[in-house]
Protein backbone atom coordinates (compact mmCIF):
# COMPACT_ATOMS: atom_id res chain seq x y z
CA UNK A 1 0.00 0.00 0.00
CA UNK A 2 1.49 3.32 -1.03
CA UNK A 3 1.89 5.99 1.58
CA UNK A 4 0.33 9.37 1.05
CA UNK A 5 3.18 11.90 1.07
CA UNK A 6 1.02 14.85 0.08
CA UNK A 7 1.30 16.37 3.53
CA UNK A 8 5.10 16.50 3.08
CA UNK A 9 5.03 18.07 -0.36
CA UNK A 10 6.38 21.56 -0.66
CA UNK A 11 4.50 24.19 -2.61
CA UNK A 12 6.08 25.55 -5.74
CA UNK A 13 8.43 28.42 -4.89
CA UNK A 14 6.95 31.82 -5.43
CA UNK A 15 8.66 33.74 -8.18
CA UNK A 16 8.98 37.46 -7.72
CA UNK A 17 9.17 39.99 -10.50
CA UNK A 18 12.69 41.15 -11.28
CA UNK A 19 12.54 44.46 -9.47
CA UNK A 20 15.57 46.69 -9.55
CA UNK A 21 16.57 46.14 -5.93
CA UNK A 22 16.15 42.32 -5.91
CA UNK A 23 18.96 41.75 -8.40
CA UNK A 24 21.35 43.53 -6.02
CA UNK A 25 20.54 41.44 -2.94
CA UNK A 26 23.22 38.76 -3.58
CA UNK A 27 25.98 41.32 -4.05
CA UNK A 28 24.80 43.29 -1.03
CA UNK A 29 24.91 40.17 1.16
CA UNK A 30 28.40 39.33 -0.10
CA UNK A 31 29.62 42.85 0.71
CA UNK A 32 28.07 42.70 4.18
CA UNK A 33 30.01 39.49 4.84
CA UNK A 34 33.25 40.94 3.48
CA UNK A 35 32.94 44.13 5.55
CA UNK A 36 31.92 42.10 8.61
CA UNK A 37 34.91 39.77 8.29
CA UNK A 38 37.17 42.78 7.80
CA UNK A 39 35.82 44.45 10.94
CA UNK A 40 36.25 41.26 12.97
CA UNK A 41 39.80 40.66 11.69
CA UNK A 42 40.79 44.26 12.31
CA UNK A 43 39.39 44.20 15.86
CA UNK A 44 40.85 40.80 16.76
CA UNK A 45 44.30 41.75 15.55
CA UNK A 46 44.27 45.36 16.78
CA UNK A 47 45.38 46.12 13.26
CA UNK A 48 46.69 49.48 12.09
CA UNK A 49 44.68 51.28 9.41
CA UNK A 50 46.72 49.96 6.45
CA UNK A 51 45.84 46.43 7.53
CA UNK A 52 42.15 47.26 7.09
CA UNK A 53 42.81 47.58 3.35
CA UNK A 54 44.68 44.26 3.39
CA UNK A 55 41.84 42.45 5.13
CA UNK A 56 39.17 44.04 2.97
CA UNK A 57 41.02 43.21 -0.24
CA UNK A 58 41.90 39.73 0.98
CA UNK A 59 38.32 38.79 1.79
CA UNK A 60 37.06 40.44 -1.39
CA UNK A 61 39.43 38.48 -3.63
CA UNK A 62 38.91 35.17 -1.83
CA UNK A 63 35.11 35.36 -1.72
CA UNK A 64 34.84 36.52 -5.32
CA UNK A 65 37.28 33.84 -6.54
CA UNK A 66 35.36 31.10 -4.75
CA UNK A 67 32.12 32.09 -6.46
CA UNK A 68 33.92 31.92 -9.81
CA UNK A 69 35.31 28.47 -9.00
CA UNK A 70 31.89 26.95 -8.20
CA UNK A 71 31.29 26.60 -11.94
CA UNK A 72 34.59 27.63 -13.44
CA UNK A 73 33.68 26.40 -16.93
CA UNK A 74 30.57 28.58 -17.11
CA UNK A 75 32.52 31.49 -15.63
CA UNK A 76 35.27 31.06 -18.24
CA UNK A 77 32.83 31.05 -21.14
CA UNK A 78 31.06 34.19 -19.94
CA UNK A 79 34.29 35.96 -18.97
CA UNK A 80 35.61 35.55 -22.50
CA UNK A 81 32.73 37.75 -23.69
CA UNK A 82 34.01 40.87 -21.99
CA UNK A 83 37.51 40.54 -20.52
CA UNK A 84 40.03 41.97 -22.99
CA UNK A 85 42.65 39.33 -22.16
CA UNK A 86 40.29 36.33 -22.00
CA UNK A 87 38.93 37.23 -25.46
CA UNK A 88 42.39 36.61 -26.93
CA UNK A 89 43.81 34.07 -24.47
CA UNK A 90 40.99 31.73 -23.40
CA UNK A 91 43.10 30.01 -20.72
CA UNK A 92 43.18 33.35 -18.86
CA UNK A 93 39.52 32.91 -17.91
CA UNK A 94 40.44 29.64 -16.13
CA UNK A 95 43.61 31.06 -14.55
CA UNK A 96 42.08 34.33 -13.34
CA UNK A 97 40.09 32.93 -10.35
CA UNK A 98 43.25 31.28 -9.02
CA UNK A 99 45.23 34.50 -9.34
CA UNK A 100 42.42 36.30 -7.52
CA UNK A 101 42.51 33.63 -4.79
CA UNK A 102 46.29 33.98 -4.48
CA UNK A 103 46.01 37.76 -4.18
CA UNK A 104 43.39 37.30 -1.48
CA UNK A 105 45.57 34.96 0.54
CA UNK A 106 48.56 37.30 0.29
CA UNK A 107 46.47 40.28 1.39
CA UNK A 108 45.03 38.33 4.33
CA UNK A 109 48.57 37.43 5.36
CA UNK A 110 49.22 41.20 5.26
CA UNK A 111 52.11 40.79 2.86
CA UNK A 112 52.91 44.42 2.15
CA UNK A 113 54.99 43.89 -0.98
CA UNK A 114 55.23 46.32 -3.91
CA UNK A 115 54.88 43.49 -6.47
CA UNK A 116 51.59 42.38 -4.88
CA UNK A 117 50.17 45.88 -5.12
CA UNK A 118 51.43 46.42 -8.68
CA UNK A 119 49.85 43.14 -9.85
CA UNK A 120 46.57 44.16 -8.19
CA UNK A 121 46.68 47.60 -9.83
CA UNK A 122 47.32 46.08 -13.27
CA UNK A 123 44.57 43.47 -12.89
CA UNK A 124 42.13 46.08 -11.60
CA UNK A 125 42.92 48.34 -14.54
CA UNK A 126 42.36 45.51 -17.04
CA UNK A 127 39.05 44.55 -15.46
CA UNK A 128 37.90 48.18 -15.28
CA UNK A 129 38.82 48.73 -18.93
CA UNK A 130 36.98 45.54 -19.93
CA UNK A 131 33.87 46.58 -18.01
CA UNK A 132 33.99 50.13 -19.42
CA UNK A 133 34.13 48.78 -22.97
CA UNK A 134 31.13 46.52 -22.33
CA UNK A 135 29.16 49.30 -20.61
CA UNK A 136 29.91 51.71 -23.47
CA UNK A 137 28.18 49.30 -25.86
CA UNK A 138 25.03 49.50 -23.68
CA UNK A 139 24.65 45.73 -23.74
CA UNK A 140 22.77 43.99 -20.94
CA UNK A 141 25.20 41.47 -19.55
CA UNK A 142 25.65 39.43 -16.39
CA UNK A 143 28.54 40.52 -14.24
CA UNK A 144 30.77 37.56 -13.56
CA UNK A 145 32.43 39.03 -10.47
CA UNK A 146 30.39 36.46 -8.48
CA UNK A 147 30.73 33.75 -11.08
CA UNK A 148 27.58 32.38 -12.66
CA UNK A 149 25.92 31.26 -9.43
CA UNK A 150 24.59 34.66 -8.37
CA UNK A 151 23.03 36.71 -11.12
CA UNK A 152 24.12 40.33 -10.89
CA UNK A 153 23.94 42.71 -13.87
CA UNK A 154 27.10 44.27 -15.25
CA UNK A 155 26.83 47.93 -14.27
CA UNK A 156 28.89 50.80 -12.93
CA UNK A 157 28.92 48.93 -9.58
CA UNK A 158 31.11 46.27 -11.21
CA UNK A 159 33.49 48.99 -12.27
CA UNK A 160 33.57 50.57 -8.82
CA UNK A 161 34.34 47.23 -7.12
CA UNK A 162 37.54 46.67 -9.02
CA UNK A 163 38.49 50.34 -9.20
CA UNK A 164 38.34 50.37 -5.39
CA UNK A 165 40.71 47.38 -5.25
CA UNK A 166 43.13 49.18 -7.57
CA UNK A 167 42.93 52.41 -5.59
CA UNK A 168 43.53 50.63 -2.28
CA UNK A 169 46.51 48.79 -3.80
CA UNK A 170 47.88 52.11 -5.09
CA UNK A 171 47.50 53.71 -1.63
CA UNK A 172 49.31 50.75 -0.06
CA UNK A 173 52.04 50.94 -2.70
CA UNK A 174 52.51 54.65 -2.05
CA UNK A 175 52.73 53.90 1.65
CA UNK A 176 55.63 51.53 1.01
CA UNK A 177 57.41 53.91 -1.33
CA UNK A 178 57.22 56.88 1.02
Amino acid sequence: MAKDHSSHMHPEPTTFPDTSYRKWIPLTVVFIYIFGLTAISTKLNSAPIYSVFSYLMGYFFIVFSLFKMIDISAFAIGYQDYDIIAKRFKAWSYIYPFIELSLGVMYLLVINNPALHIITIIMSFIICLSVLIKLAKHEKFQCLCLGTVLKVPLTIVSLVEYAAMGIMAAVMLLGILN
